[in-house]
Formats: structure tokens, sequence, C-alpha cells
């Protein structure tokens, strides 16, 4: 008896042939035969992103490493045969899924020698966005390499973060489609918002909500509560019971088949302190301008100008993290904001670039700021915001 397909998003195979021949040819370039992803879970599962925008096989720490050779078919590589079976049924991407039992070196030998790989890249050895060390298993890369001596080993991060940087029209719609889920997300928030309640509670409410939209648990959930000062928006789920006059902090992900949309919502139990108020309209105002302002061609250095100037204008100082990438993981570029002169700056937007943007303004010493926030997407006449919901800081 045929087991029934598993109902899950999944992209087209156009858009399978759009990345599989990008990266083909940005492997040839690098004097690649084969590119290689070993599984790694970290990070909110994003860590594994690689692995799973080759093969369309990953989430909720599945473990799965790939071969995508230059002149062959990629290979996938995973658990055991029951998730050969229900991989082969829920994505039609690849074919030739292959079980590791928990060694996941010996099939990615046993392809490379069968496609005669004589130079393979390695993604994500070093040099990822916020992961310089890389976050490849030592051990797994070590039976590879001293098993294939005559293979020649490199990085190849910048191979694949340069192609997974530019977002196809589809993955802009998963994108949407999970700012749509956080938006309902940060609602029951907003409803759940009580003295009394726990943050444990919170989270639970909001993770169930996700689920229910269908999205994916394994996202990130930063949430810090507290008061007078700004509390840090930090991973680990508290006990802490809301009291009056609270403030709640946070900086949260809705994914979508591994598509992340980022957004921030602020919220007071009580009347907003009113220097708060008047930090986050300026954020906001500095928000609406910048998605005026961003489109193909501009540089980083340009953006960079452009929001120092508005916050110094609007009486604050800026703070970091201004633009990073979203899509499948910690993706590229990243513009910190901050700083005046940086390696970037000559980088310029293009279209298909996805970020959270979130302009912070700061006055004196501040633990963390209060600012609007969303995802937007680079298009060709320029920025446009996936997110629908209001930006705003509440009070309940």
């Amino acid at each position: 008896m045929a087991l029934e397909k598993p109902i899950i998003p999944t992209f087209s195979l156009t858009e399978r042939d759009r990345r599989w021949s990008l990266l083909r040819a940005a492997t040839k370039k690098a004097n690649f035969d084969a590119l290689i992803a070993l599984p790694h879970e970290g990070h909110w599962d994003q860590f594994g992103c690689d692995t799973r925008y080759i093969t369309q096989i990953g989430g909720t720490q599945t473990e799965v490493g790939c071969v995508l050779p230059l002149d062959a078919d990629v290979t996938a590589v995973v658990r055991g045969e029951n998730e050969i079976e229900w991989w082969g049924l829920a994505q039609d991407w690849v074919t030739d899924i292959r079980p590791s039992r928990r060694s996941y070196g010996e099939p990615v030998i046993e392809r490379l020698k069968e496609v005669r790989a004589e130079r393979v890249g390695v993604i994500a050895l070093s040099g990822m966005v916020r992961a310089p060390e890389g976050v490849v298993p030592w051990g797994t890369f070590e039976k590879i390499r001293t098993t294939l001596p005559n293979v020649k080993f490199a990085n190849a991060t910048d191979v694949m973060q340069e192609v997974r940087a530019v977002k196809s029209a589809e993955e802009v719609a998963f994108i949407e489609k999970a700012a749509e889920i956080i938006g309902h997300a940060i609602e029951v928030l907003i409803q759940h918002a009580k003295v009394g309640v726990g943050e444990h509670e919170l989270i639970a409410e909001m993770l169930r909500e996700v689920v229910r939209r269908g999205g994916e648990p394994i996202t990130m959930m930063l949430f810090g509560t507290g008061g007078p000062e700004v509390p840090w928006a930090q991973r680990v789920f508290t006990t802490r019971k809301l009291r009056p006059g609270d403030l709640i902090n946070t900086e949260v992900e809705g994914k979508y088949a591994g598509y992340i949309a980022q957004a921030l919502q602020p919220i007071s139990l009580g009347p907003k302190p009113k220097d708060l108020a008047k930090i986050f309209d300026a954020t906001k105002v500095i928000f609406d301008r910048m998605l005026q302002f961003l489109k193909p061609g501009i540089s980083f250095g340009a953006v960079a100008k452009f929001y120092q100037d508005e916050v110094t204008a609007a009486g604050y100082e800026p703070d970091g993290a201004l633009m990073h990438g979203r899509g499948l993981g910690e993706d590229a570029p990243m513009l910190w904001g901050a700083r005046k002169d940086f390696p970037e700056k000559d980088q310029l937007l293009k279209a298909g670039h996805v970020f959270i943007l979130k302009p912070a303004c700061k006055q004196g010493f501040m633990r963390d700021s209060i600012r609007a926030g969303d995802t937007v997407a680079i298009e060709a006449n320029g920025a446009r915001r996936l997110g629908k919901r209001e930006l705003a800081f509440v009070a309940v």
C-alpha cells in the first residue's frame, strides 16, 4: 500500500533549475568539480540552510547533507531508509537520496568518487555571516579529507552566499508568507500580554500561532521583559511574570518552508514612557524614509550615511544591526549601519535582496533600543515592505 504524499510547501522545478544553474556556473568559475554541504542544525536551523537551498530537504532539525556535482545528479544524504521514503514523496527536486546511518561522511565520499571530483568546495567551512569560523562538523570533514587524500578541498561559502543573496520571485513570496505568519503571532502576543502572565506562556501562544498558520516551530524568538530600562531581548524563555509598568522587547521571526521574516514589537504594560515613545516615533519616520530611499544600485555607504544623517537630525545616535539579509538563514549581505567607514561600503543593493530593516535611535546609555522594524524586499523600482501590520509601540 503506497504512502500518502506529505503536504508541505515546496518550490517549483523551474526554481530548482534556476538555483542549480546559478550554483553550477559559480562552482565552475571557482574551479570546483563539486560542492558539498554537511549536516549542522544550529542557530534555529539556520546553519542547515545551504543544504535545504539545494535540495528542499530540511527543517525542524532534519539532519541532511548533499553533493552538487558540476555535471551529474545532486545527491542528498539523510539519516535512514524511512527518511529516504518520506522525502522521496515530499519533494521532487532530488531523486538520489542515500542513507547515512548517522555516518554522513561515507555516502559523501562514495558520491565524490562516482563523479571523480578532484577539486571540491566545502560550503560553510568558514566565513559565514555571523559564523566566521564555519559550522562544518570536524569529524565528518576529517573522514572525507583523509579518505580522499588526492582531492583538493577548499572553502566555498562565498559561492553559495552570493547566489543565495539574490532572491527569486518565488522566494520573496515565501518570505512574504512568513511575514504574514509572524504578524499573526504578534497579534496573539498583544492579546495575551497582561500582568501576571509568564514570559514562557506568551512565547507558547506565539509558537502555537506560528505552527497553526503553517510555519515552523524552530524559529528565533528573542524576548525580554522588565523595566524601567529597555530589557535585553534574549533567547532563553524564562518563567518571569509580567508586572505593571513592564516593557516587552522582542525581535522575532516567522518561518515558512525555512524562509524567514523578522519583526520587532515593543509593548508597554501601562502608559508608554514618553522618552521611549518619542524614540520609537523617530525610528518609524526614519524607517518610512529609508523605504523610499532604498533601491537597486545604491551603495551601502550611501545607505549608512542616509541613516546616520536622519538619526542625527532627529537628535539621537545611530545604533547597529540596521539591515541584514533574510532568507533561509543568516543571508548576506549585512549592513551594520553605525560605522562611518566599513569594508562593504562600495557594495551595491540589488533587486532580489531581502533585509530586516530596523533603524535605531539611541540617547546616551541604553541597554537596548526601542525601534520600528520589518522585512523589506529590494525590487526593480525600489523597496517594498513585506509585512502588513501597523508599526506601533503598543500600550496594553
